[in-house]
């Protein structure tokens, strides 16, 4: 917005001198001038909001939370991620119950059950704040943290075994 701003304050004063100068002389090259730095300025303007499209991260509503989540297997690639993806993975339904369910592959071994809060008030996404009935597992023991994309976004748990552990939101199939 300031460089906008400031080109103002240099094309303004620029066309109207390149006008005035065309007014006296009549050489149509003070106008030719005049109308390359406005379409130059309005090229600028439009390449910037197109950019803007492309380049500005997803906004997050309470709507696009819920769902199921999975590891996201790019973010780490490798045999734990691939071990992490077989065995947990997790759901937010819609009246704001969570379920954290440990696996071995398809099958359902344990659901850590609890309830979500989704904070709205924070901008530009709302927050998740997560209350289980047994937060004694390794990985729900913290509310995940949040990360946006350009075209979706993430959830982050810190596992005191894992470390960083990645949630996407998608349905489970299998790797093999």
């Amino acid at each position: 917005m300031i460089l906008v701003f400031v080109l103002l304050i240099i094309i303004v004063p620029s066309t109207g001198i390149l006008l005035l100068l065309w007014l006296i002389t009549r050489k149509s090259v003070f106008g030719k001038i005049a109308g390359a730095l406005w379409l130059g300025l309005i090229s600028l303007i439009v390449l910037f909001c197109i950019l803007s499209v492309f380049n500005s991260k997803k906004e997050i509503d309470k709507d696009d939370i819920y769902g199921e989540y999975i590891i996201d297997r790019n973010k780490c690639a490798g045999k734990q991620a691939d071990w992490q993806y077989n065995h947990y993975r997790f759901k937010i339904r819609e009246d704001n119950k969570i379920f954290f369910y440990i696996t071995e592959n398809e099958r359902i071994i344990k659901t850590i059950e609890g309830t979500v809060e989704i904070k709205e008030y924070y901008t530009p996404s709302p927050r998740l704040k997560i209350n289980f009935d047994d937060p004694r597992f390794h990985i729900v023991q913290d509310n995940p943290t949040l990360y946006r994309e350009i075209w979706s976004f993430y959830y982050v748990f810190s596992s005191d075994k894992f470390d960083n552990m990645f949630f996407t939101k998608g349905t489970w199939s299998s790797i093999d």
